[in-house]
């Protein structure tokens, strides 16, 4: 029987990851027609409507490209089985006339890390049907997960297969194998087109009911989303009954911070070099709170995690969104920099009224130096009783400001020696690892071992070390640093000569083109930009690398980023060190994204690419283009009004000139986008050309009969004529606005009417 595939049911507890990956199993050598079917004609056209969801479509065909070197080294299957338990993706699997490549040996080191595979070594199973058990047969859960298709025996491909050069008993019995478990099977297919067809609709099911249209999360809820990933990056937890994440920490630290919140005073400031687990601790600490007090609202913002973190103004823009929705506080979220520190303070007022909040922002010495934001003026001076704020910092101008305000500290010491020797023992036996007692205690006496993050980059880098008899020579040689930033230096060294011989240049274009992303990028984007002549880079060549740096980067909704900022300025030194380099890098991606330009993806990091390039005329065509405006506008009207602002800054290029061409003819435009315009214009400093936009616009809506939008253009009219100081004009038209409103029934319209009235009168002292 033909089960159908559905979708999991999402975790509750954490925000759903906007992200499908599909693992692809097959016997390969028979499979080359499927496979061009599938890479060129079918998961395109799954990529294209995740992205119409704003979720990332991410295929894994290990075995294309896979070198005659890495089979005859092993290397294979350990690739297979890891990418599988890194995340459990969706599966497909592939089964012609072949069984499949059956390797000479299991290396014991797989055998420790996969204690399965040892029942299984002397049978010679092929690497299909070693796939096939890990991914799903030794798996329940991922019974929703999983679709096998068997190509017909009698079809024309695989007419001139040598079924006697295979093992055909092997492959029967691992089809019923696969049909008694009550997986989904699609039988008998003739062909790879019939193949796609089917593949692409059990796909596109499954894509609906996990994603389905109207589904796409606002910029909000990805931000939330994107800070809860890296919350969940740093602490421990369960996956599959196993524990996942090494954090050795003082419980001192968390009685401090529950007698913070539980308290009534000032907010708590948390102290200790970079690298000490500052992150971390607040991560764990929240982990556990939220579970203990799910009563309460715990909010936090890691500066640094995302790419818009360390801007002030879009963290208080997220903050006071997030207040929004959790206290149902109706605020507005204004644009200039005064307003919206008014708004801030105002908005932890209306949120303490309403409930108890904990709200945790984490680096503040990470913050832009925009708008005085590292000397914390948009931190009100007093936070209410019932908003318990913990901040963390290193030396700089925040911690000064924080001084002077004389809040309370706690200081994160460096890793015991003790602390070290159990971070040691809990972080390998993750890998079922261990080191001697004298390798143990020469690290764990080392100074540089005192910094959480040196010692575990240190462990990680041990752990895949494959040569035990130069371990000892190894050590040495990374303890031979003196700063974590030198370490992942030696670490890129050490990627370079593991993973860059089949594609030279693979570290340091892949680790250049994750530094100059905004938000990270997709494996399947990774890929089409380290690839050749049209074809994107074989994953053979990628899943190594991204296997062993997998500790050291992050993935955001399905995007690859850093994890932490050491690996990053690391990348930077070693192969960025350059501003022409950087820009280089930039406009790399910007070429790529320029491909499509509509693309939800090209929005975001287009503009932001050229924007760092310093390519201003590029970015000024851009924005100038009114479909695309038209897009960015909707989803990143702050993000334009900062390009304008930096393109003005950085070149004779001027926003007014941009646009010339609408405010010599509006009629041209639709009444939306002359209206975008308008309110473009008016926020960045030209309300006389804002004006001439929207007394057109009051024309054109009162010849077409639109009285909702009349209201709102007289409104918006009467506003600017009030600040160039025409009250009676302005007081005309709000007169206006508000006799349509009162005969539309729109209150919301009417109040603002009336307010706007009252200013006026107030402004003449009429009181």
């Amino acid at each position: 029987m033909t089960e159908e595939v559905t979708a999991p049911e999402p975790n509750q507890s954490q925000p759903k990851e906007q992200l499908i990956r599909v693992f692809v199993s097959s016997t390969f050598r028979d499979m080359q027609a499927e496979r061009e079917v599938l890479v060129k004609q079918v998961f395109p056209k799954l990529r294209k409507l995740c992205d119409e969801r704003g979720v990332v479509f991410t295929d894994v065909d290990l075995r294309w490209g896979i070198t005659e070197e890495q089979s005859d080294e092993g290397q294979v299957l350990p690739i297979c089985l890891a990418e599988i338990e890194r995340c459990r993706p969706f599966f497909i699997g592939l089964l012609g006339n072949r069984y499949g490549w059956v390797p000479e040996n299991i290396p014991q080191e797989l055998i420790e890390e996969q204690p399965w595979l040892a029942e299984v070594k002397d049978g010679k199973k092929s690497v299909t049907e070693l796939e096939i058990l890990h991914g799903v047969l030794n798996n329940p859960k991922m019974a929703n997960r999983a679709c096998f298709y068997f190509r017909d025996p009698a079809s024309a491909a695989t007419a001139d297969v040598d079924a006697e050069a295979d093992d055909t008993e092997k492959l029967n019995a691992l089809k019923q194998r696969i049909r008694d478990s009550k997986l989904a099977v699609r039988e008998d297919y003739a062909d790879a087109e019939a193949l796609g067809q089917m593949i692409l609709a059990d796909l596109t099911r499954v894509i609906n009911q996990e994603f389905p249209p109207g589904s796409e999360p606002t910029a909000l809820e990805r931000q939330s989303a994107d800070h809860e990933t890296f919350t969940r990056s740093r602490t421990v937890r369960k996956v599959s009954g196993r524990q996942v994440g090494c954090y050795i920490g003082r419980q001192e630290y968390f009685d401090r911070i529950d007698a913070h919140v539980s308290g009534d005073g000032p907010p708590l400031v948390v102290l200790g070099e970079s690298g000490l687990g500052k992150s971390a601790l607040l991560a764990n600490w929240a982990e556990r709170y939220r579970q203990s007090h799910p009563e309460e609202q715990v909010l936090l913002h890691f500066v640094g995690a995302t790419a818009d973190s360390a801007d002030w103004a879009a963290m208080l823009r997220r903050i006071l969104g997030e207040l929004q929705q959790r206290f149902g506080i109706e605020l507005e979220i204004p644009d200039s920099a005064d307003a919206l520190r008014a708004a801030f303070a105002n908005a932890l007022h209306m949120a303490a009224a309403r409930g108890r909040l904990v709200l945790v922002i984490d680096a503040l010495n990470q913050l832009d130096d925009r708008d005085g934001a590292p000397d914390l003026v948009w931190l009100p001076p007093g936070i209410p009783d019932n908003v318990r704020l913990i901040v963390s910092t290193l030396a700089g101008r925040p911690l000064k400001n924080l001084e002077e305000r004389d809040w309370p500290t706690l200081k994160i010491e460096p890793l015991s020696t003790d602390e070290r020797r159990r971070l040691i023992g809990e972080y390998l036996s993750q890998y079922v690892k261990q080191l001697s007692a004298e390798r143990i205690e020469r690290i764990a006496g080392c100074e540089q071992a005192a910094n959480p993050l040196f010692l575990r980059a240190l462990l990680e880098e041990l752990r895949v070390f494959g040569t035990h008899e130069r371990l000892d020579e190894r050590i040495d040689y990374y303890l031979d640093v003196k700063s974590v930033d030198d370490l992942f230096e030696r670490i890129l060294q050490r990627w370079e000569e593991d993973y860059a011989g089949d594609r030279p240049g693979l570290v340091r274009e892949a680790m250049s083109l994750l530094w100059a992303a905004r938000r990270g990028l997709s494996e399947a984007e990774l890929l089409t930009l380290l690839g050749e002549d049209g074809e994107p880079l074989p994953r053979a060549h990628w899943s190594p690398l991204f296997l062993a740096a997998d500790h050291s980067l992050t993935s955001r909704g399905g995007l690859i980023g850093f994890f932490h900022d050491y690996l990053r300025q690391a990348v930077r030194d070693r192969y960025l060190a350059s501003e022409t380099d950087r820009h280089e890098a930039h406009l790399r991606l910007a070429d790529y994204f320029a491909s499509n330009a509509a693309d939800p993806r090209s929005v975001e990091e287009l503009p932001w690419q050229l924007c760092e390039a310093h390519a201003w005329q590029r970015l000024f065509d851009l924005l100038a283009d009114l479909p695309f405006f038209e897009v960015l506008w909707e989803v990143g009207q702050f993000d334009l009004k900062a390009y304008w602002s930096q393109i003005e800054a950085g070149s004779p290029l001027r926003l007014v000139d941009a646009y010339r061409p609408v405010l010599d003819d509006p009629s041209q435009l639709e009444g939306s986008v002359c209206h975008s315009i308008s309110r473009l214009l008016d926020d960045t400093g030209h309300p006389s050309e804002a004006l001439m936009l929207r007394e057109h616009l009051v024309e054109h809506f009162r010849q077409t009969g639109d009285r909702d939008n009349l209201s709102v253009c007289l409104g918006n009219q009467a506003v600017i004529l009030k600040a160039r100081g025409d009250l009676d004009g302005a007081m005309t038209l709000h007169k206006q606005e508000e006799q349509i409103c009162r005969e539309l029934g729109n209150k919301h319209g009417l109040s603002s009417s009336l307010g706007n009235q009252a200013l006026i009168l107030q402004t003449l002292g009429d009181l």
